[in-house]
């Protein structure tokens, strides 16, 4: 991807946990608080660091060996260094970005959610 979403230069994913209770009828639940998952690396598209997975990855498996060289701050390394609250990620869409976190992320959030569920 060119130009990902980035914070503070790290790429990131999103986990979020569903729970589905029946699928006839469907109904599922969405857990509102999940977290955020970061790469401990700067992102950068520099043809020499292709093969630099911790630029590129978010998994904690892989990042636990490079967490010593990522630069976070103190409250984040309590989670890992790698991990942060979907609350934090929400304040910081809010007041980094101008994102209203709730009619735009969540409500793709929800989308996403269900349109896995229909089509499993």
């Amino acid at each position: 991807m060119k130009n990902p979403l980035l914070l503070n230069g790290y790429k990131f994913d999103l986990r979020i946990y569903v729970l589905v209770t029946s699928v006839n009828p469907l109904e599922i639940f969405i857990y509102k608080e999940g977290f955020g998952r970061f790469s401990t690396v700067p992102f950068t598209l520099d043809p020499n660091d292709k093969a630099n997975k911790f630029i590129h990855l978010t998994n904690y498996s892989i990042n636990k060996y490079n967490i010593q060289n990522y630069d976070c701050n103190k409250q984040d390394r309590i989670y890992g260094g790698t991990k942060v609250s979907l609350a934090t990620l929400k304040k910081t869409f809010i007041e980094d970005f101008g994102i209203d976190w709730d009619s735009s992320v969540w409500a793709q959030i929800r989308q996403v959610c269900l349109k896995a569920m229909v089509a499993a």
